[in-house]
């Protein structure tokens, strides 16, 4: 009676020995995943305002000046 209690003990800590190793895998890979994410969010970014900077930079220019000298005719129309 003893030999099967003492089966049934190793069995069950095998198994939550088991479980808590897959347990900790699992958030290592998640913490990977998130990881990966927030670089290819920060490259897209990154690529993005490259892009697109020198298109806002004249439109905040642009609007400046309009503020700037409101006599300005040009300020009507969109660069």
């Amino acid at each position: 009676m003893v030999e099967l209690f003492v089966n049934a003990f190793v069995a069950v800590r095998g198994a939550h020995s088991t479980m808590l190793g897959r347990a900790r895998t699992e958030r290592g890979a998640s913490m990977v995943e998130y990881a990966l994410l927030v670089g290819l969010i920060a490259v897209v970014a990154v690529v993005a305002v490259g892009l697109l900077g020198g298109g806002i930079a004249n439109l905040f220019g642009h609007a400046s000046n309009c503020v700037g000298t409101l006599s300005n005719t040009d300020c009507n129309a969109t660069p």
